[in-house]
């Protein structure tokens, strides 16, 4: 076989064999991509149920807070208040991310004119005869939060599963750590609490599974300041909060959620509104 023959026929041999190398290393990549994007679709399934349990939860207390106020019984209705805003806050990355009218009429703060805190400051001033219509919209909004969530062909966007998650961590240190969101019922460090689950929630069950196969470093930090905030928000009232310390913690995990982003494929969160 003439040199030049020979060489032309190693060359088509190489190029066969880079090409299988290529086209085999493109369709691993596209198989990891998938499997990626099927993880993730699962995680925000298993989140919406998570998000289901809360919202009935908060409906629930919602109702019971409905009865108490017929039955004239103070103490049962704050009880019910407490029951509903705890189910409420546990959802809150979500509520104002995917339901932002709602979420509006809810739980507007500071200058509510309806849902939670209109009725806050009367229930725990004893005023039951006050709270009346504002409970039945409370609750009325409440089930169509629940009804729009429920429905079979809603599902939750890993973007704004991201985006709520991030905003609320950044929220829970730059403002809430310093208290007084529900003075009057005094549930300010309860809300922090539900809020800091919620988070955890969302990145446990949404994205930590996608992440530990991307960027198992950055999944085991994320890990590792949801209990540091988690520790920071364990304490048995509000004036036992380090807030520069819990300050410092929920923007520093607001800042890593933000840094799943590229790992995930997703746009970077904005921190605040």
């Amino acid at each position: 076989m003439p040199a030049l023959l020979r060489f032309l026929t190693k060359a088509r041999v190489a190029q066969t064999g880079v090409a299988f190398i290529g086209a085999a290393g493109i369709a691993l990549a596209l198989a990891g991509a998938v499997a990626a994007a099927d993880t993730l679709a699962a995680g925000t399934k298993d989140y919406k149920s998570y998000a289901a349990e809360k919202i009935g939860a908060a409906l629930a207390g919602g109702k019971s807070l409905q009865a108490a106020i017929k039955a004239d019984d103070t103490k049962a209705a704050q009880s019910a208040w407490i029951a509903s805003r705890q189910g409420w806050e546990a959802a809150e990355p979500i509520t104002g991310e995917f339901f932002p009218k709602l979420d509006e009429a809810i739980d507007a703060w500071p200058d509510a004119k309806q849902g939670y805190h209109a009725i806050e400051a009367a229930l725990f001033s004893g005023k039951l005869d006050e709270i009346n219509a504002p409970a039945d919209k409370l609750v009325a909004d409440l089930t169509a939060f629940n009804t729009r969530l429920e429905a079979k062909n809603f599902q939750f966007e890993p973007q704004g599963l991201l985006n709520g998650a991030t905003k609320l961590a950044y929220e829970v240190g730059e403002n809430k750590s310093k208290g007084g969101e529900s003075p009057y019922s005094g549930t300010s460090l309860n809300d922090i609490q539900q809020n800091v689950e919620g988070i955890a929630a969302v990145y446990k069950l949404a994205f930590a599974p996608t992440l530990q196969a991307k960027d198992p470093k950055l999944a085991a930090r994320i890990t590792d300041k949801i209990e540091d905030v988690e520790k920071l928000v364990n304490v048995p009232d509000m004036k036992s909060v380090d807030q520069p310390a819990l300050k410092k913690a929920g923007e520093e995990l607001a800042v890593l959620l933000q840094s799943t982003a590229a790992k995930l494929k997703l746009k970077k969160p904005a921190l605040g509104e």
